[in-house]
């Protein structure tokens, strides 16, 4: 089945545009982590584990 078609208005096109600004602004991984070297994300039901090592670098692993 397919979704209805949102209507063409300058209101729909904002709302597109402010949720895709949104979406695409990138997010310091100091955000993520908070002062720690390791943390758990939970994604669609599976857990992640996103860890900085001592290069700097980060790690996402299952």
């Amino acid at each position: 089945m397919t979704p209805p078609k949102l209507p063409d208005t300058p209101a729909s096109h904002a709302a597109a545009t402010t949720a895709a600004s949104e979406t695409d602004a990138p997010i310091e991984s100091r955000q993520l982590l908070r002062g720690r070297s390791c943390v758990t994300i939970e994604h669609r039901g599976t857990r992640y584990r996103l860890q900085e090592t001592k290069a700097g670098k980060l790690i996402l692993t299952k």
